[in-house]
């Protein structure tokens, strides 16, 4: 595809405010507090999320290039999440023009440099008015020279399509973002812990807890059509250390033991995160700490089965995918707050002991 071919859609944004400077007043220097920088992130946030309202999808990547003169807009490529392409045409007006102008006020400074130092004298011959590009996205804001002859440019303009191809967000490539993440876990997946589960201790510890703890559990019922849904899509058994449980109470009042649907529930929610192809191996893993080799470093994974919650979009669950010095079946503490997946208990029937002895077994994990 050849620039000429793309059909633009003109933008203009009213809502974009004037630019406006960075909040520091969290610092605790005082000189911190009154240094005045422009919110450029802030704006970048902001321009993706009013664009991609706009086009009614979630922008992943977008290029901005500088005009070819004064006055002509504008010219833009927003990669969408359904793996659309879009070329936009931003007016060159109002409080984005103004935008616009802070973010290459470097880039135009140096340009005057290279022209009164020499530097530019030849490619001037080809290019009077070379361009620079804005490139944002989840993570990224980064500037490039555009359509000046020099050996830094890239190039938008020549054989288009090529390099729409080309730069297209990693997210678009999900069947290898989806192999990365399975191929990062498989050395850790075990699925088969419950093979020597003794259940009628197990149920008799549990039956214990509840009565020692005066709680008051929900008549079981029959969840077969829950587990079948579950093992359709897992691909693996739905445990039976909660099946055991699961017999005896449909959820329990003042506990954070879960029904069995709620447990399939936040298992699928916490699997599409997982799968989801904004979510890269290197998001999951990034801000996720393991602990010590019990556990694994990562956000979510659907081999960890929540039948516990700890309140807030945290929860206790079953972990089929241990680090290496843990066991398939052991019980781990993962969420949305939980920077650091904590190891709990060896198995279900440890973390019932614990609970009935008034252990804060919930804290296991946190550092002393």
């Amino acid at each position: 595809m050849k620039f000429k071919d793309i059909a633009f859609h003109n933008v203009s944004f009213e809502e974009i405010p004037k630019p406006y400077f960075k909040d520091n007043s969290h610092h605790k220097s005082a000189t911190a507090r009154h240094y005045k920088s422009y919110d450029t992130m802030g704006f970048r946030d902001l321009l993706l999320d009013q664009l991609s309202s706009s086009l009614k999808n979630k922008v992943l990547k977008l290029f901005i290039i500088t005009p070819k003169s004064e006055g002509l807009p504008y010219d833009a490529f927003a990669y969408l999440s359904n793996k659309e392409i879009v070329g936009i045409q931003f007016e060159n007006k109002g409080n984005f023009k103004l935008w616009m102008d802070l973010i290459f006020e470097k880039q135009y400074q140096k340009l005057e440099e290279y022209k009164n130092n020499g530097q530019f004298e030849k490619q001037a011959e080809l290019n009077p008015n070379p361009q620079f590009m804005l490139t944002l996205g989840k993570g990224q804001f980064s500037q490039n020279w555009v359509n000046s002859g020099m050996l830094i440019d890239i190039k938008p303009y020549e054989n288009t399509g090529a390099f729409l191809h080309k730069e297209a967000p990693k997210q678009y490539n999900e069947v290898k973002i989806a192999k990365e993440k399975q191929n990062y876990l498989k050395k850790y997946i075990k699925t088969n812990s419950d093979d020597h589960l003794d259940e009628d201790h197990l149920q008799k510890l549990f039956v214990e807890y509840i009565d020692k703890k005066n709680l008051k559990p929900n008549a079981p019922k029959n969840n077969e059509n829950i587990y079948k849904d579950f093992e359709s899509l897992a691909n693996y058994k739905f445990p039976q250390e909660l099946k055991t449980l699961l017999t005896t109470h449909n959820g329990i009042e003042n506990s954070g033991f879960l029904t069995a649907e709620h447990i399939v529930t936040e298992w699928k929610n916490w699997k599409e995160i997982y799968d989801d192809v904004n979510w890269m191996l290197i998001d999951l893993t990034g801000n996720s700490q393991p602990d010590g080799r019990k556990t694994v470093g990562m956000y979510t994974n659907p081999y960890w089965v929540p039948f516990y919650s700890t309140g807030e979009g945290n929860f206790i669950a079953i972990d089929y995918a241990p680090g290496s010095k843990g066991k398939s079946g052991q019980i781990i503490a993962f969420g949305a707050d939980e920077t650091k997946i904590r190891f709990i208990a060896e198995n279900m029937i440890d973390f019932l002991q614990q609970l009935t002895a008034g252990n804060n077994v919930l804290n296991n994990g946190f550092e002393k």
